[in-house]
């Protein structure tokens, strides 16, 4: 679990870097490891917040305010869980807090911070998984649902279709784009020529699958596979081979299922 303690009082930020490692050292063999990361100013997390499953925030000094930062965090897409911890400020008075909000007082005491990491990563557990993607002007954040098909428009920019029928586009190429979506593109040298479109990979949900280095399309919006292209529910068509008919056809039914 990757934790972010963000506190403007460095003698406060560094005992709970201290209580987070003996906490970690603790969940070894259980839970798993505690990766944790530290800021003593606003700008830090507010660049990075979606790679953490928990953030430990009391900003009070120089102008900064914790409920102010967190209400920016969500208004920026992020919803992980935010612990507010209570010293100078009580902010479980504050009347502009966001969701997903915990609390602990300080001195943090280390069985309520055990238990609040129980709590963080139950949460995580039972999260669905958000993906952060760049455009030359924005990062924004998808789930596999969002998706319905990819393609690359030429060899450092994917365009994305969504559900919605809106587009985006992602700053990379379509094998760097699916890496992001969890797919395994190391395993294999095949299905990275655009001409390879008999090489079908699948993102570890089974809902995606990746077509060749040519597109990436949502299994459940598949609307026909032909011998040579297959249909997607609006329409649009895309070229398989047709020694990879059966493998997408299976792997739709099995969706579907």
């Amino acid at each position: 679990m990757h934790l972010a303690v963000c506190d403007d009082n460095i003698a406060d930020r560094k005992q709970m870097e201290r209580l987070l490692g003996r906490e970690s050292d603790r969940r070894l063999n259980t839970t798993g490891v505690l990766y944790v990361d530290s800021f003593g100013n606003k700008e830090a997390i507010l660049t990075t917040p979606m790679i953490y499953d928990g953030l430990f925030i009391d900003m009070t000094e120089d102008g900064s305010d914790a409920v102010e930062i967190a209400n920016k965090l969500r208004a920026d897409g992020a919803v992980l869980p935010i612990v507010f911890c209570c010293s100078k400020t009580d902010y479980r008075k504050s009347p502009s807090l966001p969701d997903n909000c915990f609390f602990l007082d300080k001195p943090i005491n280390p069985s309520e911070l055990s238990s609040m990491c129980d709590q963080l990563l139950s949460i995580k557990n039972s999260r669905v998984k958000r993906f952060e993607f760049r455009s030359l002007t924005e990062t924004f954040y998808l789930e596999e649902k969002d998706i319905m098909y990819a393609w690359p428009e030429d060899d450092q920019t994917v365009r994305i279709h969504l559900m919605d029928g809106t587009e985006k586009t992602s700053a990379s190429t379509l094998l760097n784009f699916c890496a992001n979506l969890d797919f395994d593109v190391d395993s294999s040298n095949r299905g990275i020529m655009k001409a390879d479109i008999g090489y079908i990979r699948f993102s570890p949900s089974g809902r995606l699958a990746m077509i060749g280095c040519t597109s990436l399309i949502s299994l459940q919006n598949v609307e026909k596979i032909g011998f040579f292209n297959l249909t997607m529910r609006d329409g649009h068509k895309f070229k398989i081979a047709p020694s990879s008919r059966k493998t997408l056809q299976n792997a739709k039914n099995a969706v579907k299922d």
